[in-house]
């Protein structure tokens, strides 16, 4: 049985979502960059100091959302080929991230609609028929 078109939509709209959410880690990485710069710089460190400390607080900082996304670009693979695990932990993902995340509308809409056609009926039946 070939992939629902269902399933090939949800999986672009994830795609948008991922998209979504990098960008607005690399927006936010600008602004978290300049106010940990000037705040580090306040301290009197030297400028080598100042470059590694600013480094390690955006890897604190933002890592984790890149580190999501990724996660989430790597189960989305396993998710077009039919494993339910995959779809399971997706949609975890996007609840979770829906609630502890402030992702802008457009990603919220995109997750949403994924949802809802990773879990319709012609999709149900194509993941249960791809079962080993």
């Amino acid at each position: 049985m070939p992939r629902p078109r269902l399933v090939t939509a949800s999986t672009y709209l994830w795609l948008v979502a991922v998209i979504v959410e990098l960008a607005v880690v690399a927006v936010a990485f600008g602004g978290v960059r300049t106010d940990l710069a000037a705040e580090v710089a306040t301290r009197g460190v030297d400028q080598s100091t100042q470059d590694a400390v600013v480094l390690a607080g955006l890897g604190v900082l933002l890592g984790p959302g890149v580190l999501v996304a990724l996660v989430q670009l790597g189960v989305l693979q396993s998710y077009r080929v039919g494993r339910n695990w995959a779809r399971i932990l997706l949609a975890v993902l996007g609840v979770v991230g829906a609630l502890v995340s402030p992702m802008p509308l457009v990603a919220g809409i995109a997750l949403a609609g994924a949802g809802v056609l990773m879990f319709l009926p012609v999709s149900n039946a194509w993941f249960a028929g791809r079962r080993p």
